[in-house]
């Protein structure tokens, strides 16, 4: 394990400050009020109705009374009165986050103005454009209308209208970066409010004036104006002038590292704005709360926040706030180890900042997409990223992201071992943290501070650096970054040879990062957050062993191992869509029907004589396919996060030694091994025993040895020089120890994809002696019992199913006929094996049985398939993500995939394994027996043929398969022909 060096993101809290001096036109009239006529009297009713209404924030019904009143202006016309109308009807629109209606009467408006000589009203509609453009995420255009405004109220000397122009121009600067020019127009528009007793219009400004020095890590100052706000506000009764304003000292508190008290404030806001209706400003609020659980190391909840707030901005069309809080969705990804995705977010959002002409948020994305570079091992990418970051932070004063920036060129540098510069870019960036009061930010600093003394040789420096960091993290509630810290005082006390002190801090770091995992409930997430810097696992468990404590370190390794999957088995079938947004449900669809269309394309492609296919069609036709297939991920992601299903989901602890024990039989033997980069660890259990070896084979060996088999260089040896390797090494040091006639496998990293029954020692195999079964962990043991049905007297047998372009499977038909007699049954073959049949079958029955093409999906094991006939009802491709959504937890005893490589997954650091084999255990099964490899066809009817009818007359499952094994290597010897297969889960009868 390296150290651990904290290279920050930023991800954005978007201060709360829009509060908004728009001016709204008076509406009523006096000489309509003085005036008999019938018309005029209705008209003033319904004015002062919709007045009345808006007050009420009732602003639909305030709309249909304005648009009532509208027709009889118009009647009547009276254009002066007409365009106050439009005024308030585009008023009403904006206030309900419809802009572009707001802009349309708006601008209907404008013109009126201008004919009667309403100099004043000309004003108003002018800045309330302008307001409408900055709301769209669009301060240039927004600051073309405002500097029309301004000298028009400053010529009819509305003092009130200057105030609002000149606060408002100078929110756009602020929004562009030139803190400074905001602080002017600020400045110009304070006294003027004072001066007119506008006390409301006081504390916007007051507010916005606050934010400057918020942006700027002048902290305390702005807390200073922020809190005159909220008195003003109680004040005047202004509750979402209130609302404002503590959104925004929520997010002083945010950087003060005081992340609970920020909590507290954001979500005293966030009802006040759902009540106004106020979308835009609830987004704001939304993804601020997100980004508090994303630093306290609640990832999933970030995310839901954000995906919140997300469809919110892009409904009232806030390009700047949405850009923002993609930004922030892809920090989710980055921090829990989903790189290329959080690229993906980043990118997106950049492009958006550049256009809005958001100085700020252009630097934040290059800042982390330079972070994404850094990480996958692009250092000069990543520093040009960073520089550009760095002169616009500067360029527009925001020191706490220049902090950040030079804290991540510092990393760079370390990562290179130029030391001494990277000291450099620490040591400036820890002076600006220091300035702005960034508690976080500084731990983060000294961390990084600590490994380069600790690069050095300079350990004393380093262990203070170190010790800084973690009390500060502590104080703050900062986990996310604090099991990093512990991580890294751990590898400095096991270099100085303190292994006590190693083992705690180790534990220490493990217990945080656990208990951030533990608070992720949805799988994905959590598999991909386990297998970050798994390293800790193993070097933790290197230590324990080293000090015969092996029992501490046989619980680290299940707790290293597919926690993920233990989780969702301890939680059972979860139905994700319901409940489920409409909008979500039919996008899935539509990328459904999108991916089948492109796959159907891609078959016709490939129909074609070899000598005529179109390569470039071809290739973009499977680029198109691996992209819209990742798009579905997304969304099946975002289903499982925003269904109220999740909330409920548990997190178990792993089984400890006492209960596996238990959990096995009289006549079985766990094996679990722990592969590391120098050496292998294997435990072997039984209910009366506990025993350790260490095996003399390191990763890379252990690699090689299997990718020379999988090779399969010369098919006529039946025992092949890399199996008899591998048995010596795995197996033979284990012996002495095995004495019972079942072992249980529990296989670590690259063993997954080892066939155990093939080891040999050259004259006989593993299996010769022993019935074997595989486990993902120890732990999945409590859970098979409840799993096992008492019987299985049906089969739902699919061979040779007919799918346009692959080839017949003559002896998978044989094979399915076979099976189907034995139990009775009626086989489904060519056209009637569909994917239907299985989802409207294989619940009533106790074996599923598929003897047809298996697919592996590189790019995306999600996607991997079997490959069934298709009707209207289902292409005919069961797809890993869809086999968790079938029900075979009433009936169905056994799943026999008699396919290719459909025990083969995406396997992860914390040893998650994402394929067919998972699946059907997830979806009920207590047993499948799956294939490693591209298996044969005729030597595996064979084998198929021989295991049901050993296990029918009355063997256990991995008794049945071992027989079925050595009776077709009789006829077919080499490995390949018979050892493709493994079982997986319960080998009993």
């Amino acid at each position: 394990m390296n150290n651990l060096r904290t290279c920050l993101l930023i991800a954005t809290l978007i201060p709360v400050f829009g509060l908004t001096l728009v001016t709204v036109p008076p509406i009523a009239k006096t000489s309509l009020a003085q005036t008999q006529n019938s018309q005029e009297e209705e008209l003033q009713k319904l004015l002062q109705q919709a007045v009345q209404q808006r007050e009420q924030r009732q602003a639909l019904q305030s709309i249909e009374t304005f648009q009532q009143a509208l027709a009889i202006a118009r009647q009547l016309k009276e254009r002066e009165l007409e365009a106050i109308i439009l005024s308030n009807i585009g008023f009403a629109y904006n206030t309900l986050g419809q802009p572009q209606k707001a802009l349309d009467f708006y601008k209907q408006a404008l013109p009126i103005y201008k004919e009667v000589g309403d100099r004043s009203g000309e004003a108003t509609i002018l800045n309330n454009i302008g307001e409408v453009y900055y709301g769209m995420g669009q301060p240039q255009k927004a600051l073309e209308d405002y500097n029309k405004a301004l000298p028009i109220f400053q010529e009819v000397g509305d003092r009130s209208g200057e105030a609002a122009a000149l606060n408002n121009i100078g929110r756009v600067y602020y929004v562009l970066g030139q803190l400074q020019q905001a602080l002017d127009y600020y400045n110009q528009a304070l006294p003027i409010l004072q001066e007119v007793g506008d006390r409301f219009a006081e504390a916007t400004t007051l507010n916005n004036i606050g934010s400057i020095y918020h942006v700027q890590g002048k902290l305390r100052q702005a807390l200073e104006y922020y809190e005159k706000v909220v008195s003003i506000s109680h004040e005047v009764n202004d509750t979402l002038g209130a609302a404002t304003t503590l959104g925004n000292i929520g997010g002083v508190y945010y950087v003060l590292g005081q992340p609970q008290k920020a909590l507290d404030y954001f979500n005293q806001a966030l009802p006040i704005f759902q009540e106004a209706k106020n979308r835009s400003e609830e987004a704001t609020i939304l993804n601020n709360i997100g980004r508090v659980y994303h630093t306290i190391g609640q990832p999933q909840k970030a995310l839901d926040f954000y995906n919140q707030a997300l469809p919110i901005l892009r409904e009232v069309k806030n390009r700047s706030m949405e850009a923002t809080t993609l930004n922030n969705i892809g920090g989710v990804y980055d921090g829990i180890g989903q790189l290329q995705k959080a690229l993906k977010y980043y990118n997106q959002a950049l492009p958006i900042f550049q256009k809005v002409g958001e100085r700020s948020g252009v630097a934040t994305t290059q800042n982390n997409i330079g972070r994404v570079y850094d990480r996958i091992g692009q250092p000069q990418k990543a520093l040009d990223y960073y520089n550009q970051a760095l002169s616009i932070f500067r360029e527009v004063g925001n020191r706490s992201e220049e902090a950040t920036t030079l804290n991540n060129i510092g990393r760079v540098y370390d990562d290179r071992g130029e030391t001494q510069q990277a000291l450099n870019f620490y040591n400036h960036a820890l002076l600006i943290r220091e300035e702005v009061g960034d508690h976080s930010g500084k731990a983060t600093t000294l961390n990084n501070i600590g490994i380069v003394y600790n690069d050095r040789g300079e350990t004393q420096q380093a262990l203070d650096y170190y010790n800084q960091a973690l009390s500060i993290f502590q104080e703050v509630g900062n986990r996310s970054v604090e099991w990093i810290t512990l991580g890294n005082l751990g590898f400095l006390s096991e270099n100085q040879g303190e292994t006590e002190d190693a083992i705690k801090y180790y534990t220490q770091a493990i217990e945080v990062k656990e208990s951030i995992q533990s608070e992720i409930k949805v799988d994905e997430l959590k598999a991909s957050f386990a297998s970050h810097q798994i390293d800790l696992y193993e070097r933790l468990i290197n230590l324990l062993w080293n000090k015969s404590d092996f029992k501490d370190a046989f619980n680290y390794v299940e707790r290293a191992k597919a926690r993920a999957f233990l989780d969702q088995l301890a939680n059972g079938q979860i139905d994700f869509r319901a409940g489920a947004d409409s909008k979500l449900l039919q996008q899935e669809q539509t990328l459904k029907n999108q991916i089948i269309a492109l796959r159907q394309q891609l078959i016709t492609l490939h129909n074609r004589p070899r000598n005529k296919w179109d390569a470039d069609t071809i290739a973009q036709t499977e680029t198109q396919i691996a992209s819209l297939e990742k798009n579905y991920q997304d969304l099946l992601l975002q289903l499982k996060i925003q269904s109220p299903e999740t909330a409920d989901l548990i997190t178990v602890d792993v089984a400890s030694l006492s209960e596996i024990q238990d959990l096995l039989d009289a006549d079985t033997t766990l094996i679990e091994y722990f592969v590391t980069e120098d050496r292998t660890l294997a435990f072997i259990i039984t209910q009366n025993s506990f025993q350790t070896v260490t095996l003399n084979v390191t990763r890379k060996q252990l690699k090689d040895e299997l990718t020379l088999f999988r090779d399969l260089g010369d098919i006529d040896e039946a025992h092949p020089q890399e199996l008899q390797n591998l048995h010596d090494w795995l197996i033979t040091p284990l012996q002495p120890h095995l004495n019972t006639a079942k072992i249980a496998i529990v296989p670590h990293g690259i063993l997954h994809y080892l066939p155990f029954a093939a080891l040999t020692d050259g004259n006989r195999y593993f299996s010769d002696n022993y019935a074997l079964s595989t486990l993902p962990s120890a732990s999945i043991l409590r859970f098979l019992p409840e799993k096992r049905k008492s019987q299985t007297n049906s089969v739902l047998a699919l061979g040779d199913a007919d799918v346009p372009g692959l080839s017949p499977l003559n002896f998978a038909r044989k094979e399915v006929q076979t099976i189907a007699q034995l139990f009775n049954s009626q086989p489904l073959l060519g056209k009637t094996a569909t994917e239907t049949s299985v989802w409207s079958k294989a619940t009533q029955s106790g074996i599923l049985h598929l003897a047809v093409h298996g697919e592996y999906n590189t790019n995306n094991a999600l996607f991997s398939a079997i490959r069934l006939a298709g009707d209207t009802e289902n292409d005919g491709r069961l797809e890993v993500h869809e086999v968790y959504g079938l029900d075979l937890t009433t009936t169905t005893n056994l799943v026999v995939l008699s396919a290719c490589q459909t025990k083969i997954g995406e396997l992860n650091k914390g040893d998650e394994v994402v394929g067919l084999n998972r699946a059907f255990l997830y979806a009920g099964t207590p047993t499948v027996i799956a294939s490693l490899w591209n298996v044969d066809d005729a030597a595996t009817g064979l084998l198929m043929e021989r295991f049901y009818t050993h296990w029918q007359a009355g063997m256990s499952k991995a008794e049945a398969l071992r027989q079925a094994q050595i009776e077709v290597r009789k006829d077919y010897p080499h490995p390949y022909f018979w050892a493709a297969f493994s079982l997986t889960g319960d080998g009993g009868r």
